[in-house]
């Protein structure tokens, strides 16, 4: 999955268990810079919090939202 595309972009995010998140994503990680060096890792601004970070292994679907 290339999380970097999403950069700037509103987006959906569909997480494996279930769970729906919207907002913009602020940050991208590209797995060398991560502590376990696994996966990417991005984060998004959402209505509630300014961050909201997770990887890609987190993630069934990503839609952007226009």
């Amino acid at each position: 999955m290339n999380l970097e595309q999403y950069l700037g972009e509103t987006i959906r995010v569909t997480f494996t268990d279930g769970q729906i998140l919207e907002g913009r994503c602020n940050t991208f990680t590209g797995k060398l810079d991560t502590e376990d060096e696994l996966y990417d890792e991005i984060t998004i601004e959402t209505k509630k919090h300014p961050y909201v970070g997770f990887n890609e292994s987190e993630v069934k679907k990503i839609e952007i939202i226009k």
